[in-house]
């Protein structure tokens, strides 16, 4: 069974612990929609991706989906994971996301946080709370399970869930998306939501089911084209406050609700 800690999107500071061979590194590649997924110009499968036996050393990612391709150069740390996060855009729109990876600092007493973005001057934020803007780097973030956004007026903003470990530092760089704005019958909503057939009376709840990534997203609508503003946990329950086809709608607490895929979930009394 997949753990919290295994959510985060960097698993401790190695690859699983150090049992394992120290000569070999990790990737992990999520996309949207699903992509190829090419490394050193072989087909590797499809996202979402991960593979932990892979040697240090530098090697080109591929990613195809939409018709187009992103196409990166990325330097792969012994016993490390890199994350890869990619949003292709549709019908020729922006593409952007984020990498992800740590390196040792030597300082056991602090864990650094470094990270670029575009556009540049991106405000950066830990746990919600301002720290900056891009590009910056932050000695010490203190260690533990952290939410790093990055958000720039007018663009989609970014969500990196990572867990910080002293003696080393996160880096991360961003690549925000403009945001899209639809509008339809003088309601800002999505053309592409799917229509509510049912809404709860009784305090029903969903429970979260186990996902390929670890973790599943929570939508501002129900679209998997609408933008993530969470993520949330396997084996966690949630009030169910309105039903599609293949959504749920759900309270998040504090006021705040949004929409998870129904395959990813089971509704309990």
């Amino acid at each position: 069974m997949l753990k919290k800690l295994l959510i985060v999107l960097v698993c401790g500071l190695t690859l699983g612990g150090c049992n394992l061979n120290p000569k070999k590194s990790g990737i992990e590649i999520m996309s949207y929609p699903t992509a190829k997924v090419f490394i050193d110009g072989k087909e590797a499968g499809m996202t979402p991706y991960k593979n932990v036996t892979l040697k240090p050393k530098e090697v080109e990612v591929r990613l195809e989906a939409r018709n187009s391709q992103w196409t990166r150069k990325v330097e792969l740390k012994n016993n490390v994971n890199t994350v890869i996060d990619w949003e292709f855009g549709d019908e020729g729109g922006d593409s952007g996301g984020y990498l992800l990876f740590m390196e040792k600092t030597g300082d056991e007493k602090k864990s650094g946080l470094m990270l670029s973005a575009s556009p540049d001057k991106a405000a950066v934020s830990i746990d919600g709370e301002i720290k900056g803007f891009a590009p910056m780097r932050i000695e010490n973030i203190g260690s533990g399970d952290k939410q790093v956004t990055v958000s720039f007026p007018g663009y989609k903003s970014i969500n990196v869930f990572v867990k910080a470990v002293n003696g080393y530092q996160l880096v991360v760089e961003a690549n925000l998306v403009l945001e899209k704005v639809s509008k339809v019958n003088n309601n800002e909503t999505e053309s592409n939501l799917e229509p509510i057939i049912s809404a709860t009376e009784n305090k029903q709840k969903v429970k979260i089911k186990e996902t390929e990534t670890g973790w599943l997203n929570v939508r501002e609508a129900s679209s998997s084209a609408s933008r993530e503003i969470q993520k949330i946990n396997p084996g966690e329950e949630y009030e169910l406050l309105e039903e599609g086809q293949s959504w749920y709608k759900i309270n998040l607490g504090g006021g705040k609700t949004g929409w998870i895929s129904a395959k990813y979930a089971d509704k309990i009394l």
